[in-house]
């Protein structure tokens, strides 16, 4: 078949579909006009809010919430859209934990960009959604690298979102009407992107492949790290070694339980750089603490000095072998032969990407590479659509059973090689 054919899955020609979808856009762009929506401040209302969401098949959710001054992101408004229009929910006023229910559902959840939402959702209903469709990672399946919610509605509704403030003050109260209706607007358009990306997806044979990521999107990339790991996040920490690095580890165990408990952000604790002079010089007494570089007298206040000196002694007692440390990276390392393909095989996945109408970052990183190229068993690159449409394909160009060729029209071609 002529590389000028290609087909996704056995579907239509994707240069095809690709062009009537834009032939299908209307080059219009309307003014932005706020929706209609409920503000929502009563329990009861809340409640009834929510036994109508778990009768439907679709809920469309976003979050503003606030952390700048915090340990834990605080909950500020929450966005809804159901089958009876969109509410905007005050959790200050109003227990959200009965959302629970539709999160565990079996309603789709459509969010954009949820990481963060996630976090929010998860810590004020103890709850994520079961099924999630998040518009900002299917988009990537359209070729579409990470947009925003604003470029998202313009493509697809021909609408230009209005700007907000990203300084808004969201616990503020009463919210002014332009703050409500910029709310109201994240949530507004999501059943409608929701449709048609997903009658794009259709088209092209992806859709399955976008309900996948999603699914995986669920899962945090990075674990949360225990207080006793803390100290792993201070770049200067990292590099002690000895005593220090114990001191180190006992002091951001400290701070960072301190900061759980009065939710606020460690380094209102203790700084970092304060957090590496404590350690380096093993002060005994308020005075030395003084004079250490950093550490601000703030700190020493309201028993911070004797909450430091206790957590150096703590730390003096405790040996360096037995710091808490990340578990140990047991994954297999990259032979020497194999480092030369992953500058090869990432230029061949970014001309893939471009021919297929993928974000890059969706079909294969750097790390997923070396990882790959490193036999881990569980690289992403060896699983579902990512094995079919890339994974086979590299284990055929490192095991000599391929090569790359250059087009000057298309690129980057791997091609069967003959002997």
């Amino acid at each position: 078949m002529s590389h000028r054919t290609r087909r996704i899955n056995g579907s239509q020609p994707l240069e095809t579909v690709t062009k009537r979808l834009v032939e299908q856009e209307d080059s219009s762009r309307e003014s932005f006009k706020a929706p209609k929506f409920e503000w929502i401040d009563e329990q009861s209302v809340f409640d009834n809010f929510v036994e109508e969401l778990t009768k439907s098949s679709r809920v469309g959710i976003d979050t503003e919430f606030h952390r700048e001054r915090t340990y834990w992101a605080n909950l500020a408004l929450i966005q809804i859209v159901g089958d009876n229009g969109i509410a905007l929910v005050d959790p200050v006023a109003v227990d959200i934990n009965g959302l629970s229910r539709v999160l565990d559902g079996p309603a789709t959840i459509v969010m954009h960009a949820a990481s963060q939402d996630l976090e929010v959702l998860d810590r004020a209903c103890g709850m994520i959604p079961r099924h999630i469709f998040d518009t900002q990672i299917a988009a990537g399946f359209l070729g579409m690298s990470t947009p925003s919610l604003a470029s998202l509605v313009e493509k697809y509704e021909g609408v230009q979102l209005a700007k907000g403030d990203r300084l808004t003050d969201w616990f503020e109260r009463p919210l002014t009407a332009t703050q409500q209706a910029y709310a109201a607007s994240d949530v507004a358009y999501l059943f409608s992107l929701h449709d048609q990306i997903t009658a794009n997806l259709t088209r092209l044979g992806r859709l399955e492949w976008a309900l996948d990521e999603c699914r995986r999107s669920k899962v945090p990339n990075k674990p949360t790290l225990t207080p006793e790991l803390a100290w792993t996040r201070i770049k200067e920490a990292r590099h002690l070694r000895g005593q220090a690095k114990a001191v180190a580890a006992s002091l951001a165990e400290w701070r960072e339980r301190k900061a759980q408990s009065n939710d606020i952000p460690p380094r209102f604790v203790l700084s970092d750089l304060a957090l590496v002079g404590v350690a380096q010089q093993l002060p005994r007494d308020v005075e030395s603490l003084k004079k250490i570089r950093g550490l601000d007298h703030r700190y020493l206040k309201e028993g911070g000095a004797s909450s430091i000196l206790n957590a150096v002694t703590k730390g003096r007692a405790l040996k360096p072998e037995d710091v808490a440390t990340l578990p140990s990276d047991d994954r297999p390392a990259l032979g020497n032969e194999l480092k030369p393909a992953v500058a090869l095989v990432s230029a061949w996945v970014a001309q893939l990407a471009r021919n297929e109408s993928l974000d890059p970052a969706l079909l294969a990183t750097k790390a997923d590479i070396v990882d790959f190229l490193s036999g881990v068993a569980d690289s992403r690159l060896n699983k579902g659509w990512r094995s079919d449409l890339v994974g086979t394909r590299i284990h055929s160009l490192v095991n000599g059973e391929a090569a790359l060729a250059f087009d000057r029209e298309i690129g980057l071609i791997l091609e069967a090689r003959t002997v």
